[in-house]
């Protein structure tokens, strides 16, 4: 069986050819970004969690010299990247190749609707909403609209959010599930979605894949690149998400799935 990382990679084969190389890429405190040759850009969630916390663990010593060499460079084609990058347990390498992969759909703003997710996933007051990784912004607009709020992470920093681990027993019963784009990036998406009962679902964040098709959800709510040169420059200077839209870098869009859950992959 396919999983949604395999579905992405032969989704970006029709928007990119071996002529598209990596330009450039940076890996931030919040954020990872790529340049493509082409000028298109993207980026991702960048997976401190899950690395060793070592100076130099994107390096990796290559030969009897000891010299060391990055796993990823710049000059190597994108299709090398995401072949080697998106199935990587590597978390940094990861970043970098989920970043290249939103550089791909990173084209044709037209095909976007503006926007904050909130302004397209309504909630009420008798939505039991999940919340797959915590979005504070999200929680704190709808934490007195709805019935209930469970917000579930891998890294706990209060008591009122639930290990990673209660999604199997609690997710199910949500009404309305919204779901970080990092779950993408540290591998985790497929098993979430497993116990997602609704299509009043969306997956959110700038580690987003802007494509259609791909996966079983309502809304996809990412960010467009409109100026590479200033994401770089923030990115580089540990900006996260909120700074690269305020300074027009990047913008919030949305692709609206009218049939989430019809003729997508299945978990």
């Amino acid at each position: 069986m396919s999983t949604i990382s395999k579905i992405l990679l032969e989704k970006a084969r029709e928007y990119i050819d071996n002529n598209v190389v990596i330009e450039d890429f940076v890996i931030g405190i919040g954020l990872t970004a790529v340049k493509l040759s082409d000028g298109r850009a993207g980026v991702a969630f960048t997976n401190k969690q899950d690395t060793l916390g070592k100076c130099e663990e994107f390096y990796r010593c290559m030969g009897l010299d000891g010299d060391l060499e990055s796993k990823a460079e710049v000059g190597m084609t994108a299709l090398e990247l995401l072949e080697m990058g998106l199935f990587s347990g590597d978390p940094l390498l990861r970043s970098v190749a989920y970043a290249t992969l939103n550089a791909v759909f990173n084209f044709n703003s037209d095909r976007f609707v503006r926007g904050d997710v909130m302004e397209h996933l309504q909630v009420n007051e008798s939505d039991i909403v999940g919340m797959v990784g915590e979005i504070e912004p999200l929680a704190n607009a709808w934490k007195d609209k709805v019935w209930d709020l469970l917000i579930f992470d891998r890294n706990r920093r209060r008591d009122n959010i639930f290990p990673d681990w209660a999604i199997v027993d609690l997710l199910p019963k949500c009404t309305v599930v919204v779901i970080t784009g990092s779950a993408i990036v540290n591998g985790t998406i497929d098993w979430v979605l497993k116990y997602v009962r609704t299509n009043r679902t969306a997956i959110v964040g700038p580690s987003t894949p802007l494509i259609e098709g791909v996966f079983p959800v309502e809304i996809l709510a990412g960010v467009y690149i409109k100026d590479p040169e200033i994401l770089f420059d923030l990115v580089s200077k540990g900006a996260g998400t909120k700074k690269i839209i305020r300074s027009g870098a990047a913008e919030k869009v949305n692709i609206i799935q009218k049939s989430a859950g019809e003729h997508f992959y299945q978990v």
